[in-house]
């Protein structure tokens, strides 16, 4: 029987928020992302050996993706680094995308810097194979859904003339965003064992931030 999110958030019989089988969580953790210098480490390096801690995981679309730069530009803003530290377990967070390494460094500045440049900190990881995407069940698709949630803050046609635009601002790197069907998720891990996980149905549909703080205990 498939297991699902439990105690950690909601959600727990709808069939986006089942949880992988321990045999697929092992094999997830065995697959190989990059980090922002191109470096190659394993996934389950990211959430094992992290005691006293908890470790969210956001995967977004591809670097070219407005409505996940709104939704990092959001996490930035409502979940910073000195609120994330505060929490009970301490709150560490991992962001993976699917392009290659290259259009990372402007994609930081795009949706990681505050109005004084600060960066939030937040590490950068990236599967370009989309291997681990496909290992956890996460789906492709290029519809918007049916309606629009509180982290996009414009309409349709303005967020994809946005995307337009980053891209055209980062010309060396339009084609090595990564794919622009391939949905992403959020996962918990707590001790190394995920306890929520949420994929993504469309492409507007990650958690709302309201919704992690649930899960992460902030509420």
């Amino acid at each position: 029987m498939a297991t699902t999110s439990g105690e950690h958030g909601r959600g727990k019989h709808e069939p986006q928020y089942e949880l992988p089988t321990a045999e697929t969580l092992r094999e997830a953790g065995d697959l190989i992302v990059k980090d922002e210098k191109g470096n190659e480490v394993l996934f389950k390096s990211l959430y094992e050996d992290r005691s006293g801690s908890q470790n969210l995981t956001i995967f977004i679309r591809h670097y070219f993706c407005g409505s996940c730069e709104d939704y990092i530009r959001t996490i930035s803003q409502e979940l910073p680094p000195s609120l994330l530290s505060s929490s009970t377990p301490r709150t560490n967070l991992t962001i993976i995308g699917c392009g290659d390494v290259t259009p990372i460094p402007s994609w930081r500045t795009r949706t990681m810097h505050n109005i004084l440049g600060a960066d939030t900190g937040f590490p950068v990881y990236t599967d370009p194979s989309r291997k681990l995407y496909a290992k956890l069940g996460m789906l492709s698709s290029m519809s918007t859904g049916d309606s629009t949630p509180s982290y996009v803050k414009q309409g349709p046609v303005k967020t994809a003339l946005l995307s337009m635009k980053a891209a055209m601002m980062d010309p060396t790197n339009v084609f090595s965003g990564g794919s622009p069907s391939q949905l992403g998720g959020e996962m918990l891990f707590v001790e190394g064992e995920v306890v929520w996980f949420k994929r993504m149905r469309h492409a507007q549909d990650h958690a709302e931030v309201a919704e992690l703080k649930e899960v992460l205990g902030l509420q």
